[in-house]
């Protein structure tokens, strides 16, 4: 956690910060709360805005990106935008209490 919070997202790797995303959301606290800013700004501001490519993601570098192409890396980017809805807090304390409440 203290690795992934200093170094923050990867500028061109969408297959490290997917999975570094899961960890921090796992991990939650002000180390997550740092990580999401970052990456949901940095991912934000460089979706395609223009021509055929509008509203995709392409990164030149990093893991798979030259094999997986623009559709491999606008799946990842936005699963990476979706990690807030796709993971319930199943080890939080918050999950057990609302959901089983024990009085």
């Amino acid at each position: 956690i203290k690795f992934l919070s200093d170094s923050g997202p990867a500028k061109n790797d969408i297959y490290y910060n997917y999975y570094g995303t899961q960890v921090m959301k796992q991990y939650g606290g002000d180390e997550w709360r740092k990580w999401n800013k970052v990456m949901r700004d940095s991912l934000v501001a460089s979706q395609n805005k223009s021509g055929n490519a509008a509203g995709s993601w392409f990164f030149d570098k990093g893991h798979t990106t030259e094999k997986g192409g623009r559709l491999y890396c606008t799946a990842m980017a936005c699963m990476t935008l979706e990690v807030y809805y796709r993971y319930l807090p199943l080890y939080s304390q918050e999950a057990t209490e609302d959901e089983f409440p024990l009085d």
